[in-house]
C-alpha cells in the first residue's frame, strides 16, 4: 500500500471521529450522519482533502449532508459546532458539491422562516406577513438562485416595517445566519412584491421605504396595513 493511501485512510478515520462529534453537537438524525460520512469517505479517495485542512472537509460534508436531506442546518450551526469560519465551510461545500457531482435539493425559504422568524422573537403577524411577501414572490418568479435562509430573512425584516415592529437587518441576518448585506441585497428584490401592497394603502396612512426605516431606528410604531 502506497503512503498516500495509508495516509488517506488514517486522514478518514479521525475526519469520521470528527464528524460523530459534530453531528451530536448538532443533533441531526442519523440518516444524515451516514450520508456526511459517505460524502466525506469519497472526498478523501478523491484527494479532496490533500492540502486541505481535514476540520473543513468534515464540516462542509455535514453541511452537504444537511442540504442533501433537507434539514434545516445553516452555516452558521455547523460554524459553531466544527469550530470552522463560515466562509471555509461555504467554500468546502462548493467544492464537495462541484467535484462529487452531489444533488442538492433547491430548498424552500418558506421552510427556513419558522426557524428564522423564532430565533428573531418575531411577532406572529411579522411572520405570517412574511409567508404571504415569500409566497408572492415566488409566483412572480423573483426568488429563484436566491439563498432560501438570506430570502427569509429578508422577508422578515420588510414585513417587520410594515408592521412597525423592531427588527433591524442585522438582527434578521443574525437569525438567518446570513450577512447583513445579504439581508439588504436580497430586500430590495422583495420590495418590488411589497410596494404593490403599499400602493393600495391610503394615501395618509402610506410612507415610503426610507420614512419606515427611519422610524424603525427611532423605535417607533408606523403599522401599514399588508394586504393578501
Amino acid at each position: 500500500m502506497s503512503r498516500d493511501r495509508r495516509s488517506d485512510r488514517a486522514e478518514a478515520g479521525v475526519a469520521l471521529e470528527e464528524l460523530s462529534q459534530f453531528s451530536e453537537r448538532l443533533s441531526v438524525p442519523l440518516a444524515v450522519t451516514d450520508e456526511a460520512a459517505r460524502i466525506c469517505k469519497k472526498s478523501v479517495e478523491r484527494g479532496l482533502a490533500r492540502g486541505r485542512p481535514r476540520v473543513q472537509i468534515v464540516a462542509s460534508s455535514l453541511y452537504a449532508a444537511c442540504r442533501e436531506k433537507e434539514v434545516p442546518m445553516t452555516l452558521d450551526d455547523v460554524a459553531a459546532a466544527s469550530g470552522v469560519g463560515k466562509i471555509a465551510v461555504a467554500r468546502r461545500y462548493r467544492l464537495l458539491v462541484e467535484e462529487l457531482d452531489l444533488k442538492i435539493p433547491i430548498a424552500d425559504p418558506t421552510e427556513c422562516l419558522a426557524k428564522v422568524a423564532s430565533r428573531a422573537k418575531a411577532d406572529p403577524k411579522v411572520e405570517a406577513d412574511a409567508l404571504e411577501i415569500l409566497s408572492k414572490a415566488a409566483k412572480a418568479g423573483i426568488t429563484a438562485g436566491l439563498y432560501p435562509p438570506g430570502l427569509a430573512a429578508s422577508a422578515l425584516y420588510l414585513a417587520s416595517l410594515l408592521d412597525g415592529r423592531w427588527l433591524t437587518q442585522g438582527g434578521a441576518a443574525e437569525a438567518a445566519g446570513v450577512r447583513e448585506a445579504t439581508v439588504r441585497r436580497q430586500s430590495k428584490r422583495l420590495r418590488k412584491i411589497v410596494e404593490v401592497q403599499l400602493v393600495r394603502t391610503p394615501r395618509k396612512q402610506r410612507h415610503s421605504w426610507s420614512e419606515l426605516e427611519a422610524n424603525l431606528s427611532k423605535g417607533a410604531e408606523v403599522p401599514v396595513q399588508f394586504v393578501a
